[in-house]
């Protein structure tokens, strides 16, 4: 199953992003593409919700990381919202959790952009 990307903007102006599927070397490149978008309209304020997220790999970690840096390059902001259990053991086993803040919900990742 590919990902589905959805994007949206709160009345704020910050970008919330939400993958649905699994985030794997299959939909990764739907993931790059979304926030590539974003990085184009200036300096991004990104929330990815990864409620949606049934299964993350490697490369589906690269690929987040990937928009950590195309954000942080373009002077943005990025946070993770929602991960489920797998995709919070996957960001604590490498340690990436120390990286991307990420929030319990959207409310919380968006509350002090």
């Amino acid at each position: 199953m590919a990902l589905d990307v959805q994007t949206r903007q709160t009345e704020g102006g910050i970008s919330v992003v939400v993958p649905t599927g699994r985030l794997d070397v299959a939909g990764a490149p739907a993931l790059k593409d979304a926030i590539g978008e974003l990085v184009k309209n200036g300096p991004p304020r990104v929330v990815i919700d990864m409620e949606g997220i049934s299964f993350v790999d490697s490369t589906g970690l690269g690929s987040v990381i990937s928009a950590l840096k195309q954000v942080r390059g373009s002077q943005g902001d990025l946070r993770l919202a929602a991960p489920n259990q797998q995709v919070r053991v996957v960001l604590e086993l490498t340690t990436l959790d120390r990286v991307f803040p990420y929030y319990a919900t959207v409310e919380e990742a968006l509350t002090g952009f």
